[in-house]
């Protein structure tokens, strides 16, 4: 029993020497990211590391806005690659967060890059630095991920030489994945492939239970235990507020007349575009230095405005749920909300931009007498009605037994000769006036339908097709290909 106990003794001090060791290993690197001798581990973050390095764990961090997930990966990523693993591969959701992350990635000192479908020419390039093996952390779309060329030609490497698989943003899983981003379910897929051993590491700070159960699931897949750190959401550097003001005019003339006093630089989010641009014209016209930015604002555009608030060339975009994801201001001063958000979950997705690196940040929401039917229209326009698919499901049905035109399948009978030619061509000149007619209703249909639309309001701020609020992170302004 003695020689046991003994043995038992042996084996917890040597976990315990293992932990100190890679402890230590951590926050030095921590500090070689950051460039600050002080720098120390926020609760949980050395626990997520050690999970993915020692333990080689699957885990799911649900943590706040600027609690530092991405060092986390970032120094998990690089103690693998120490360990002789191959680089990390990070799925991430839109460009300009991936335009983000890699730049972020290169100021610490790790070696970045991305594949997705605005960098086409530099495929090549990043491809020989794979081979070459001179990439830590490679980012890409859940979309490259199914991409036929890539999942030939690239996939079966990186997954044979993967040192850690990381699913940022990990809520679109459950959010996206059913319809807007059916290829956020395969990531499932993905990790089943992984060779044992590969650490899997999801992120996000905007998850419920529901979302915290599912993105679990996906991430448990081929039978593996997941291991879930969750932290308190509340941040102390938000001052948070309601004004009840009623009407959009007053709302407006408020804001109009309060932006200026509001701390440093922020946003105004609106609940559509033409709000949205509404609001920025108005705030332009009364001496404000703002600027739009929606689903219709040009990427180009969307870009110099995002480095016009980072540089603090303008006191707010007034932004749809565009503005997301994919933009980091740490000393963002304020956001403002002209309309609720259709949940609280999308309301903390966009406050969490402002304070992440200030003592305090004014959070202000003004909501509408209109926010209701706003959420609705988005709501029943999201998905069709039952019987609108049962109608598409029969026509697709009837089409398999008839062509286009609702001829019934069969060999055609002309006369021959002459007479059959005249009834060949006058039988195309009949189905050519069939079609047209067929879209000049259809044309007519969809006129009047904007029409109605903008006369009732009942649209998205009048315009069809504005961004849609969705139920956790809000629409994307532009998705990662």
């Amino acid at each position: 029993m003695e020689e046991l106990s003994g043995g038992r003794a042996t084996v917890v001090g040597m976990a315990h020497s293992t932990t100190t060791a890679l402890a230590d290993d951590a926050l030095a690197v921590l500090r070689d990211l950051t460039g600050r001798p002080d720098a120390a581990f926020h609760p949980g973050q050395f626990e997520a590391i050690e999970a993915l390095v020692a333990r080689h764990e699957r885990a799911l961090v649900v943590q706040r806005t600027g609690w530092g997930k991405s060092a986390v990966y970032f120094i998990a990523a690089l103690l693998q690659r120490r360990a002789g693993s191959g680089p990390a591969l990070i799925v991430s959701p839109l460009l300009a967060l991936m335009r983000d992350q890699v730049a972020a990635a290169e100021r610490a000192g790790v070696r970045a890059a991305a594949i997705n479908s605005a960098n086409v020419t530099e495929w090549k390039t990043i491809e020989q630095h794979l081979a070459d093996d001179d990439v830590d952390v490679l980012f890409v779309s859940p979309e490259r991920l199914v991409n036929p060329r890539f999942r030939a030609e690239q996939l079966p490497t990186l997954v044979e030489r993967c040192g850690l698989l990381v699913i940022d943003e990990a809520h679109c899983i459950s959010d996206w994945g059913h319809d807007f981003r059916p290829d956020y379910r395969r990531i499932r897929d993905l990790i089943a492939e992984l060779p044992g051993g590969v650490p899997v590491l999801a992120t996000t700070a905007t998850a419920n239970e529901r979302v915290v159960a599912d993105v679990a699931e996906q991430m448990a897949a081929g039978g593996h235990e997941v291991f879930t750190l969750r932290g308190a959401l509340a941040r102390k550097s938000l001052r948070l507020g309601v004004l009840e003001l009623g009407t959009p005019a007053r709302r407006l003339a408020w804001l109009a007349e309060h932006l200026d006093a509001l701390p440093g630089s922020g946003i105004v989010y609106c609940l559509t575009v033409s709000a949205a641009e509404d609001a920025a014209a108005l705030l332009a016209k009364a001496g404000h230095r703002v600027l739009p930015y929606t689903g219709r604002t040009d990427a180009a555009e969307r870009e110099a405005a995002e480095e016009a608030l980072k540089r603090n060339e303008v006191k707010a975009l007034v932004a749809t749920s565009a503005l997301g994801m994919g933009f980091d201001k740490p000393d963002l001063g304020f956001v403002v909300h002209l309309g609720a958000p259709s949940s609280p979950v999308a309301y903390y997705q966009q406050v969490g931009r402002a304070g992440r690196a200030t003592p305090s940040a004014d959070v202000l929401l003004l909501p509408g007498v209109e926010d209701r039917d706003i959420w609705h229209w988005f709501a029943t326009n999201a998905m069709p009605t039952q019987a609108k698919a049962d109608a598409v499901l029969g026509a697709v049905g009837r089409g398999r037994q008839a062509p286009v035109g609702g001829r019934p399948r069969g060999p055609r009978r002309h006369p021959p000769g002459a007479a059959g030619v005249a009834a060949q061509g006058a039988g195309r000149r009949r189905r050519r006036r069939g079609r047209a007619g067929r879209l000049g209703r259809h044309r007519a249909s969809v006129g009047l339908r904007r029409r109605t639309l903008r006369a009732r309001g009942g649209g998205p701020g009048g315009r069809a097709g504005g961004d849609a609020v969705l139920p956790a992170a809000g629409q994307p302004g532009r998705r990662a290909g």
